[in-house]
C-alpha cells in the first residue's frame, strides 16, 4: 500500500556535531540607519528549547536533547532592531565576538541611541519595516547537494526574539519550519533530478516553493528537505498539496487534504510518498512544445490572454537552460506576469510549457493565440515549429492562431485533439508562407467546428491537401477563402468535401491555386445546401478542364459570381454546366479573362433552352468578358446565345457581358452589341 505520512515532531535544540555557520557571508541588503553614539556593546545569545539549529539540521536528532547540539560559528551576524514606546529607533548588525564552538555566544555591534526594548533575528538579511518595526523573512533560494544532505538548509532558517529588554540573557525561538520529502519508486525515465516543486493551495490561493537539486545519483528515491514559513504554505480545507519532480520529464504526486494542513513554526514534517497506492501516483505533467527562433528583439512570450486567470499550476522552460519558470493557478494573467522572458543572446530555443492538470477533459492552459503579442516582441515572425499537440485551453475559437507566423514550418500531427469545443478554425494558419505540409487527421478531434474561412489562405509554399482532411467536422457551414492563394497545390483529394453536408459557402474556396491542373468529378456531390461558388476557383491559371456535372447536386446555389474567372489555361466548359442550379441569379464575371476557353452554347441548359432564367432577375455582368481572345484560340467555340434568352419582365445586368469575347456565333455587329458589350472581331 503506498502511503502519505504527515509527522509533526517538535524541533529541538539539536545539532550536528559539525556545525556549518549560516551566516558568515551575509550581507544586509537594506540601508542601516545608525542612530547611537558609535558605543559598542555585547550581548549574550542562546536558543530556546523549542528551537532546532540554525546553522545545519541533522535529521536524525530531531527530538533528542544533546546539550552541545547548538553551537555558533565564526563570522555568525544577528540584525538588532531597537525601539522606544512602539517606534522603531534604529537596527545594527552584531557579529559575534565569543563564543564560537559553543551553545551561548557574545555578539558585538553599535549601541542603538533611545532604545528601550530590542528584537533580535537571525540571519541578518531579515528586512524590518521601518515605520512599523515588523519583520518579514522570505527563504531564499535552496539548492540540496547529493541525497539526504541538509547542509542547504542553513542559509534559510529563521530564528528570533521579541520585546527583549536584557540583552544579556537573549533566548532565540525558531520562526520557520522543516518539510522533509521522503520519495521512493519515482519513475526511471524522468532522467537525472534537477529539481522538486512543491505547491500547495492555500486560503490565498496556490503558493509554491523549489529546492534546486545537485548530484543525485539515484533518480528512483530521494530524502529532500525545504525551510519554509508555516503560515504562508498552511493547505486550506479540500486543499492540493502537489509535488513535482524536473528531470527530463516533470513528474508530479498529488493529494486532496480534506481537513487542511496548518503548520506550525519551530516543526518539522515529512510527506511520504512512495507511489504504491492507485489514488496517488506519479504522473508526467502534461506538457506542449513549440521552438522559436530569436533576433535581436530578444523578447518572447508565451501568448496567453492579458486577461483571466490560470486553470492550473504552469510551468515554462525557456529552453536556455534557465530555471523553471513557475505561474500558480488563478494568477491573474497580464502583460507583467511569469510568461514574458528575456533572452540572453539571439538563437533558436525550444520552448516546454506543462500544466499540473493532467486530466486532458479539464482546461490545462489558457488560449493560446500567437497573432496577438504581448510586449511587442514580434512572436509571429520568431515561431518555427510547433513540436507537440496543444494542451487543453479549453475555447471554442482558434481564429487568427497562427496568422502570419511566416516563419513556422510544420505542425505536428493532432495539434488541436485535446481541444474539441472549437467551432471556428477562421485564419488559423493564414499566412503562413513558409508552411509545407498539412497532417493527416489535423482535424479529426474538432467534430463541432462550423467554419473553416481563411483557415489555409495565403499558404504559398503548401504543396497538397490530405485526404479525408475534413471529413469529421460534419458541422461545418463554410469553406470561404480557406485555401485561397495556395499557389503548389496541384490537385484536390477526392471526396474532400464528402462529410460537410451542411456547407452553404464556398466562396474564394481555391481562388488564385495557380498550380491547380484539375478539379475531382463529383467534388460537390454531397454539398447540397451550398448557396455560393463566388470566386471559387477564381486564378486557377492553370486549370484546363472542368468535370462534367460538377454543380449538378447544388441546387440551392444562387451565385458563381467570378467562380472561374482568369482561369486562363482553361480548355473547355462541359455542356450543361448550370443546368441544375436553378435558383442562380449572379453569373456576373463567371468567365472573365478564360482567355482559352472553348465556350459552349448549351452551358447553362442541357437543351438551350431560351426559358432558363425567365422572370429571374439576372446579373450576366462581364459574364464572358475577354473569354476566348487569347491569341492562341483557334477554336473558340459557341457563345451561350443569352440575347434570345427569355426574360418574362424580369430585369437583367448585361454590362459588357461579352466584351472582346471570342466565339463563333458572336459577331461585331451583333444587334445585341450595346446590351452585351462589343465582342471581338477576330474573323
Amino acid at each position: 500500500m503506498k502511503t502519505w505520512k504527515w509527522v509533526n515532531t517538535l524541533l529541538m535544540c539539536t545539532l550536528a556535531s559539525t556545525i556549518i555557520s549560516c551566516s558568515g557571508n551575509e550581507e544586509l541588503t537594506d540601508e542601516i540607519t545608525n542612530t547611537g553614539k558609535d558605543e559598542l556593546i555585547t550581548i549574550t545569545v542562546g536558543t530556546g528549547a523549542n528551537t532546532n539549529t540554525r546553522v545545519s539540521y541533522d535529521d536524525d536528532k530531531v527530538g533528542s536533547s544533546n546539550e552541545d547540539a547548538l553551537k555558533w560559528e565564526e563570522g555568525d551576524k544577528l540584525l538588532v532592531a531597537g525601539y522606544a514606546d512602539g517606534t522603531l529607533k534604529g537596527k545594527e548588525i552584531y557579529v559575534i565576538s565569543e563564543g564560537v564552538g559553543k551553545t551561548k555566544a557574545s555578539f558585538t555591534g553599535t549601541a542603538i541611541e533611545g532604545a528601550t526594548t530590542y528584537s533580535v533575528y537571525y540571519p541578518s538579511s531579515i528586512t524590518v519595516d521601518e515605520p512599523t518595526g515588523g519583520a518579514t523573512f522570505s527563504p531564499s533560494a535552496q539548492t540540496q547537494n547529493g541525497n539526504n544532505n541538509t547542509v542547504h538548509l542553513r542559509d534559510n532558517i529563521f530564528l528570533q526574539a521579541t520585546n527583549v529588554t536584557d540583552l544579556n540573557n537573549i533566548t532565540l525561538e525558531m520562526k520557520s519550519s522543516i518539510m522533509k520529502f521522503e520519495l521512493s519508486n519515482i519513475p526511471t525515465d524522468i532522467g537525472s533530478l534537477k529539481s522538486l516543486i512543491w505547491i500547495v493551495e492555500t486560503d490565498n490561493g496556490s503558493k509554491n516553493m523549489v529546492l534546486n537539486l545537485l548530484s543525485i545519483a539515484d533518480n528512483q528515491a530521494l530524502t529532500a528537505y525545504l525551510s519554509f514559513i508555516s503560515e504562508e504554505m498552511s493547505v486550506k480545507t479540500n486543499g492540493k498539496f502537489t509535488v513535482i519532480l524536473q528531470g527530463d520529464k516533470l513528474y508530479k504526486a498529488e493529494r486532496e487534504i480534506i481537513s487542511g494542513k496548518k503548520y506550525e513554526a519551530g516543526n518539522r514534517y515529512t510527506a511520504e510518498i512512495d507511489n504504491s497506492s492507485e489514488t496517488m501516483q506519479w504522473e508526467e505533467l502534461a506538457n506542449m512544445s513549440f521552438t522559436v527562433k530569436v533576433d535581436e528583439n530578444l523578447g518572447f512570450n508565451i501568448p496567453f490572454p492579458t486577461s483571466g486567470e490560470t486553470p492550473a499550476n504552469i510551468m515554462v522552460d525557456w529552453g536556455d537552460g534557465s530555471a523553471l519558470t513557475i505561474v500558480n493557478k488563478g494568477t491573474t494573467l497580464s502583460n507583467g506576469d511569469g510568461f514574458n522572458y528575456e533572452y540572453a543572446e539571439t538563437g533558436e530555443y525550444a520552448i516546454a510549457t506543462y500544466s499540473d492538470q493532467v486530466d486532458e477533459t479539464e482546461q490545462q492552459i489558457p488560449k493560446i493565440n500567437f497573432r496577438y503579442n504581448r510586449n511587442n516582441n514580434n512572436n509571429r515572425q520568431k515561431l518555427v515549429l510547433i513540436n507537440t499537440p496543444f494542451l487543453n485551453t479549453e475555447t471554442e475559437d482558434f481564429s487568427d492562431c497562427f496568422y502570419y507566423c511566416s516563419n513556422l514550418t510544420s505542425i505536428p500531427e493532432g495539434l488541436f485533439d485535446k481541444n474539441i469545443e472549437v467551432t471556428s478554425f477562421e485564419s488559423c494558419f493564414m499566412s503562413c508562407s513558409t508552411l509545407e505540409s498539412i497532417p493527416t487527421g489535423l482535424f479529426d478531434k474538432n467534430i463541432e467546428v462550423t467554419s473553416f474561412e481563411s483557415c489555409f489562405q495565403d499558404c504559398s509554399k503548401l504543396e497538397s491537401i490530405p485526404t479525408g482532411l475534413f471529413d469529421k467536422n460534419t458541422e461545418v457551414t463554410s469553406f470561404y477563402n480557406c485555401f485561397q492563394g495556395c499557389k503548389k497545390i496541384s490537385n484536390i483529394p477526392i471526396g474532400l468535401f464528402d462529410r460537410n453536408t451542411k456547407v452553404k459557402d464556398f466562396g474564394y474556396c481555391f481562388e488564385a491555386c495557380s498550380n491547380l491542373t484539375s478539379i475531382p468529378t463529383g467534388l460537390f456531390d454531397k454539398n447540397t445546401n451550398v448557396t455560393s461558388f463566388w470566386a471559387c476557383f477564381m486564378g486557377c491559371s492553370t486549370l484546363e478542364s472542368i468535370p462534367e456535372g460538377l454543380f449538378d447536386k447544388n441546387i440551392e446555389v444562387t451565385s458563381f459570381e467570378s467562380c472561374f474567372s482568369s482561369c486562363t489555361n482553361l480548355k473547355g466548359v462541359p455542356k450543361g454546366l448550370f443546368n441544375n442550379n436553378k435558383k442562380v441569379t449572379d453569373f456576373s464575371g463567371c468567365f472573365h479573362s478564360c482567355l482559352n476557353v472553348t465556350l459552349n452554347k448549351n452551358i447553362f441548359s442541357n437543351e438551350g433552352s431560351t426559358d432558363r432564367f425567365s422572370s429571374m432577375n439576372m446579373l450576366f455582368n462581364y459574364c464572358f468578358q475577354y473569354a476566348g481572345a487569347g491569341k492562341q484560340n483557334e477554336n473558340p467555340g459557341e457563345a451561350p446565345e443569352l440575347w434570345k434568352y427569355e426574360r418574362g419582365g424580369s430585369t437583367w445586368n448585361t454590362t459588357d457581358c461579352f466584351y472582346n469575347a471570342k466565339a463563333t456565333n458572336l459577331a461585331s455587329d451583333n444587334e445585341y452589341n450595346t446590351e452585351w458589350g462589343t465582342p471581338l472581331n477576330w474573323n
